[in-house]
């Protein structure tokens, strides 16, 4: 008669953590172009046909001695993104965060952005892969 009073408690505690965290998880709100939720939906572009990067390094004798990226350009961002704002991470060795830095699209035909980066452990040789991300509204 215990064993059965107990199942039946336990079931019932289970209906209702389940019941909690599907609502939970329902209360998150959609997705919309700007942001992220608990939902599917297609996040449109402001630039179909990508950016290009390209790299500023100088020589640093504080600890890490060595060549650092000090500034990183993304050319060729299209107009319908100005006003948006622009992410560029550096990353390294099994995609680990270096330094990121943010900044925001200017209105200018033909845009490109400068982003400065300052971090002291951005050595050159490390940095295997950039990331941008252009997101938000103008």
């Amino acid at each position: 008669m215990r064993n059965r009073k107990r199942l039946i408690i336990g079931l019932i505690v289970g209906v209702v953590v389940f019941a909690t965290a599907f609502g939970m998880a329902a209360s998150l709100g959609g997705l919309t172009s700007d942001s992220l939720g608990a939902d599917d939906q297609t996040v449109g572009t402001c630039d179909s046909n990508g950016v290009s990067t390209s790299y500023t390094t100088d020589y640093s004798s504080a600890a890490p001695a060595g060549f650092k990226v000090v500034a990183v350009t993304v050319a060729g961002i299209a107009d319908t993104c100005d006003g948006k704002t622009i992410e560029v991470a550096l990353t390294g060795s099994g995609g680990t965060l270096i330094e990121e830095q943010t900044a925001t699209v200017p209105t200018a035909a033909g845009t490109s952005v400068t982003l400065t980066f300052s971090d002291a452990d951005s050595l050159a040789e490390a940095v295997t892969g950039v990331h941008v991300m252009i997101s938000g509204t103008p």
